[in-house]
């Protein structure tokens, strides 16, 4: 396939081959050049390298490993003394198991940029990357939930199908399956108030309100991963007949006959409660501007 081309990607580029473009920065870089078409260049780091034992490294999963040109392998030292090895040297930029099918055994280092990478997502090896402090904190404190690659999460909802749409607001496109919400890139949401977004409702805890389970941000893409609800949105429940015809897509005929007065009375007492809990019992007084049924 396309991503068997030898350095496709350039230094630092990962081939995705079922990513839209083929080609994708590692977190925490950005494309060298402008254009998406030109690869070539690779991408180079958000944030410089100390080169020194204050830098860190970060694991990336599911891939498969750098040209080994420029490496270096020990078939004696474990993970921790591999990890050691690479950090004293301001050189090695990345360090893995050298035995592929071992329990942790063996040494990999790599030296100078790495090339000719591509995501592996059933068979790929876990690779760790020297980034600068800065980054690593930036991880550890600016997002309180997990992080998830883009690859992972494409794969999850068929490359963002058409068929796996569940809806489209404000901000952008709604998939089910893991219920990935997909930020436009003409959405005035910007990192900054993405990131604090996430670090707010990721501390709302309550049983009425769906819970948001992760994120990505990656390159120019930027999703919310909330807690599936199979059922979906209410408006395909409790609108009657006569609404049928303006809504067609979204109601559910046969739906409308399932919830008797007792059940929506329920469902209204555990929306209030939900909307209470966000606008007086939470520490995190949020209020909520957008509440109708298809939300």
């Amino acid at each position: 396939d396309l991503c068997d081309t030898y350095a496709l990607c350039g230094a630092y580029g990962i081939c995705i081959i079922s990513g839209m473009p083929v080609c994708q920065c590692l977190k925490g870089f950005k494309q060298k050049s402008r254009g998406y078409v030109d690869w070539s260049q690779g991408c180079v780091r958000d944030k410089s390298l100390n080169y020194s034992r204050q830098d860190g490294f970060i694991k990336f999963t599911a891939m498969k490993l750098p040209d080994a040109t420029r490496s270096w392998v020990s078939k004696s030292m474990n993970l921790n003394e591999c990890w050691e090895k690479c950090l004293d040297d301001s050189s090695c930029m990345a360090y893995t198991n050298s035995y592929i099918r071992g329990e942790g055994s063996g040494c990999a280092m790599w030296f100078g940029e790495l090339i000719d990478m591509r995501d592996f997502p059933d068979a790929g090896q876990d690779l760790y990357i020297r980034m600068s402090a800065s980054e690593i904190e930036n991880r550890n404190m600016d997002l309180e939930l997990p992080l998830f690659e883009l690859a992972t999460i494409a794969n999850a909802t068929d490359n963002f199908s058409i068929n796996n749409k569940l809806g489209e607001g404000g901000f952008g496109l709604v998939y089910k399956e893991i219920a990935v919400k997909r930020l436009s890139k003409i959405s005035e949401q910007g990192l900054k108030e993405l990131k604090n977004e996430v670090i707010l409702f990721s501390k709302l805890q309550h049983r009425n309100l769906v819970k948001l389970l992760g994120c990505c941000i990656q390159g120019e893409e930027k999703l919310l991963i909330y807690e599936f609800m199979p059922n979906k949105s209410l408006n395909s429940f409790i609108f009657e007949n006569f609404v049928l015809t303006l809504m067609r897509s979204f109601v559910d005929q046969e739906r409308c006959k399932i919830l008797d007065w007792s059940k929506r009375f329920h469902i209204i007492c555990g929306t209030a409660r939900g909307v209470m809990y966000l606008h007086q019992d939470s520490k995190l007084r949020i209020i909520h501007r957008d509440l109708k049924a298809s939300n």
